[in-house]
């Protein structure tokens, strides 16, 4: 009697407790700490800063449109020439041969014509040799202005002040037609040159650049005024960038030379309603290859996934242009190990 009444305690024991089986209690979520900033609008302008390098404004490689052994080659490199200054020349020796034969068929040809028609004015030749005569004497004349042009060629001249950047041969060897002898950089203005995202070549214009201007590593307290030129219109096949050129004024205390290295500063006038800069550590991407930031909701002190549009980094950030509103709180640090929903603890700093 004892083992079955001791049987049915267990059975009703157990039916109360398969009977009350409620859930546990949730556990506490923990609070992570996080940095918050406040975003505020910047629709006035943005400066954007990029990495350009220098190149000249014209840059042409000299050669000879005759050839012949080279006599005179007084440019070094590096060194800057005057408009008009002797570049090389060639040996004149047969160029002059060749004029002074020239001028001497010429005189023969005047006399032989000169004689003719003297001849014809007493009707003793045909009229067609008379003519003959007249197209040997302007072949000749043809032939002086030719050598004369020659003679002219085996001297070369500098088609404007230029720099001498490269000297291909040497003095006293046989240069042919074509070959080229001398690289000129045209100096007076510089071109600076950068790589523009594509999204700014698409949607920021000419008369949105409040200003521009490059700095230079070696004159850092200085700032030298540029002024667009031209967007060379075909993107890199790699970068997926555009080069845009500006043009900024030789200055006459520094030796600025092509291949040097800039920061260039452009200004912009912000046409869009509202636009943030945010640190880059802010901004973190998603599963579907967009961006995103962790926005903060100061009742619940929880945070919610925002997608954002950016522009390019600049150096004090990333412009966003879409996704955020004004005075809305964004976690700028530890963005990376949030989840939707999770609650946090803003700190200060």
């Amino acid at each position: 009697m004892r083992i079955a009444h001791l049987a049915i305690v267990l059975a009703a024991a157990l039916a109360s407790a398969c009977s009350d089986r409620s859930p546990p209690e949730p556990v506490p979520q923990q609070i992570r700490p996080a940095k918050l900033m406040t975003v505020e609008s910047n629709t006035d302008s943005q400066l954007l800063v990029f990495t350009a390098r220098i190149e000249a404004l014209q840059a042409i490689d000299m050669s000879f449109e005759v050839g012949g052994p080279l006599r005179k080659f007084p440019v070094r490199e590096g060194e800057k020439v005057q408009q008009g200054s002797l570049l090389a020349a060639l040996d004149p020796t047969d160029f002059q041969l060749e004029a002074r034969e020239a001028e001497t068929q010429l005189k023969l040809a005047r006399l032989d014509l000169d004689r003719k028609r003297e001849i014809l004015k007493k009707n003793g030749i045909a009229k067609s040799q008379v003519e003959d005569a007249e197209a040997s004497f302007e072949l000749q004349r043809v032939r002086l202005d030719k050598t004369r042009e020659r003679l002219k060629d085996s001297n070369m001249y500098a088609p404007f002040d230029a720099y001498v950047s490269r000297r291909f041969i040497d003095n006293f060897v046989n240069v042919d037609p074509g070959a080229p002898i001398v690289r000129l950089l045209d100096l007076n203005k510089l071109l600076v040159v950068t790589s523009i995202t594509e999204n700014l070549v698409a949607t920021v214009t000419p008369d949105q650049i409040l200003r521009a201007w490059v700095q230079f590593s070696f004159a850092p307290d200085r700032q030298f005024d540029i002024n667009l030129h031209e967007n060379r219109g075909e993107a890199d096949s790699l970068a997926q960038t555009y080069e845009v050129s500006f043009i900024m004024d030789t200055p006459t205390d520094l030796n600025i030379l092509p291949g040097m290295t800039a920061a260039a500063m452009i200004l912009i006038k912000d046409n869009s309603e509202s636009s943030f800069i945010l640190p880059a550590s802010a901004v973190v991407p998603t599963p579907e290859g967009e961006l995103a930031v962790w926005v903060y909701n100061p009742q619940t002190n929880e945070v919610s996934r925002r997608i954002i549009q950016t522009l390019a980094p600049v150096h004090n950030g990333v412009p966003v242009v879409a996704g955020l509103k004004d005075g809305e709180q964004v976690v700028v640090a530890g963005a990376g190990q949030l989840q939707a929903g999770m609650k946090v603890r803003p700190i200060d700093g």
